[in-house]
């Protein structure tokens, strides 16, 4: 089980990128207290660059999932 190491770290670049939405929606405020502060554009740039890099997350996991599975060679 050689290729168990990529596998495994796939799945931690998938918790590490849900764990990132998470931290987003308790930290950040809602949507409406962003709009009666008037700070929506912040508040909508957060959440852009949050979903990006949870993009980013999902596809090096699946990257790392397909050289643990053989599907891929990585070099």
């Amino acid at each position: 089980m050689k290729n168990g190491k990529w596998i495994a770290v796939a799945i931690l670049v998938l918790a590490l990128g849900v764990a990132g939405v998470v931290f987003g929606w308790n930290l950040l405020p809602t949507q409406e207290t962003a709009e009666a502060k008037g700070t929506y554009g912040p508040w909508l740039g957060t959440w852009i660059l949050i979903w990006i890099v949870f993009g980013m997350t999902v596809t090096l996991a699946g990257f790392l999932f397909a050289v643990g599975t053989g599907k891929t060679r990585g070099n």
